[in-house]
């Protein structure tokens, strides 16, 4: 599977621009298929880039999204299942709105790019306010 870190983006703008602190994962998978024009939600791509956006801390889920295993045969999403956007993950979206950070990072593995992402995003807000 090949990265799309516009699709991280969006998965993350979706979780911060929800009322709650959580989104449901129905809800989550279905709104990202909208915005996609997907034909199923739960589709390899929305579930891979899930688990990257999971494993690099991005999101976190409150209790279990997905149940996985010799068990099933793939991914099968949980029942009321809940996830959240963290703080890194909104440092990251954040970073994601600079196209000059966006053109640095775009070919890094999303666990690097979140890092250097948010390091350039510092140094840009430092240089702002004038902060060495």
């Amino acid at each position: 599977m090949k990265q799309d870190m516009e699709l991280i983006k969006l998965m993350l703008q979706t979780l911060a621009d929800n009322e709650n602190y959580y989104m449901l994962l129905d809800t989550f998978a279905k709104q990202i298929q909208e915005k996609t024009d997907a034909t199923e939600p739960f589709n390899d791509k929305f579930v891979g880039h899930f688990f990257l956006a999971r494993d690099t801390k991005l999101i976190e889920e409150l209790g279990y999204c997905f149940f996985v295993g010799p068990r099933y045969s793939r991914p099968t999403p949980a029942n009321r299942a809940q996830l959240r956007i963290t703080s890194q993950g909104l440092d990251f979206l954040k970073a994601l709105e600079n196209d000059t950070i966006v053109r640095k990072i775009k070919d890094l593995s999303l666990g690097v790019a979140a890092d250097v992402g948010k390091n350039l995003l510092t140094s840009v807000i430092s240089k702002t306010l004038g902060i060495s």
